[in-house]
């Protein structure tokens, strides 16, 4: 009887495994089971005889032992209802992490828009990749340009076209496909500088409105008056902008959205931090800030969205198409 090589055996087993794989599942269900109860047999008494060995080394615990058959019997219960009670209490915190989401959202005017909370279900995957699935669609009224929060103030993204009546897509503030964004940034702690707006010099009417616009913006901020600036995102929690040489903006500061593309209901909303700022080497007169925003998109578990309410308040800004 001639020598079957073991690459011979190996081939003839992969065709086997091929055509069996190819077979109606309904005709494989009737034999795999027994098939697989008999090449586990050889194994079964040995797998028992460890198991018996463990038991002796190390025998389990047995709670209440040795205590009357009443007592252990109410114990017993006792334990599963203080499991159901820690079961419900799980629970409650659950709903009240939920509702501290919702109550975030509670400005003097809410005219225009409802919260909406929502899962996200979905990273990175997907036609385009990078956006962030989430459980809410049209059917709650969930529409394009729609903004994104988490933690009551911090804007994370906007809803993205293409969403089906139980699932939209974010597109995230960090993405390129959010555009240019305006936005403010409102100065952390005041550091004492000087009006420095010309005041009522011979710059005239201009310059009066100009000293007076700056003096409002130091009396809601300190001493230092807030700063336009236009970000453009980069990635990774981090958007970039440039600003003037004059412009007096410092790592630490806050940066709200103010921008009139997006929606009245994402206007002042968080965008981030700024996390430093430098010159610009191609041009000495102006200097690069770059943001980071306070919570990570990638990471977020669950979210609001800012629903337009049709017919109440929209003011006149922009639908909240990106630029």
């Amino acid at each position: 009887m001639p020598f079957v090589s073991s690459r011979r055996i190996l081939v003839i087993a992969l065709a086997g495994a091929a055509l069996l794989s190819a077979l109606p599942q309904s005709f494989q269900t009737s034999w795999s089971g027994t098939l697989a109860t008999v090449l586990w047999a050889p194994l079964v008494p040995g797998a028992s005889a460890l198991a018996w060995v463990r038991d002796r080394i190390r025998a389990p615990a047995e709670p209440y032992q040795g205590l009357p058959e009443e007592l252990r019997t109410t114990r017993e219960g006792r334990d599963q209802l203080q499991g159901e009670l820690d079961a419900a209490q799980l629970r409650v915190g659950q709903l009240e992490r939920e509702l501290g989401e919702l109550s975030g959202y509670r400005p003097a005017d809410r005219a225009g828009w409802q919260p909406r909370l929502a899962t996200v279900i979905e990273r990175g995957a997907g036609r385009p990749a990078g956006l962030l699935g989430i459980d809410v669609g049209t059917a709650q009224g969930i529409g394009e340009g729609d903004p994104v929060v988490v933690g009551g103030n911090q804007i994370i993204g906007m809803i993205a076209a293409g969403g089906a009546e139980n699932r939209s897509w974010v597109i995230p503030l960090d993405d390129r496909r959010c555009g240019r964004i305006d936005a403010i940034v409102l100065p952390e702690t005041a550091d004492g500088s000087s009006d420095a707006s010309g005041g009522t010099g011979a710059g005239g009417k201009k310059a009066d409105k100009a000293g007076r616009a700056d003096k409002s913006d130091k009396a809601r901020n300190g001493t230092r008056a807030t700063v336009l600036v236009q970000l453009v995102p980069q990635g990774n929690r981090t958007l970039v902008g440039e600003l003037e040489s004059p412009a007096d903006v410092k790592p630490g500061d806050s940066v709200l959205l103010s921008d009139a593309a997006w929606r009245p209901a994402a206007q002042g909303m968080r965008i981030g931090v700024v996390e430093s700022e430098g010159a610009l080497d191609a041009n000495p007169l102006r200097r690069r800030i770059t943001v980071r925003m306070e919570s990570d998109p990638l990471r977020v578990a669950r979210v609001v969205v800012k629903v337009r309410v049709s017919g109440q308040g929209q003011g006149t800004r922009g639908t909240g198409a990106a630029k």
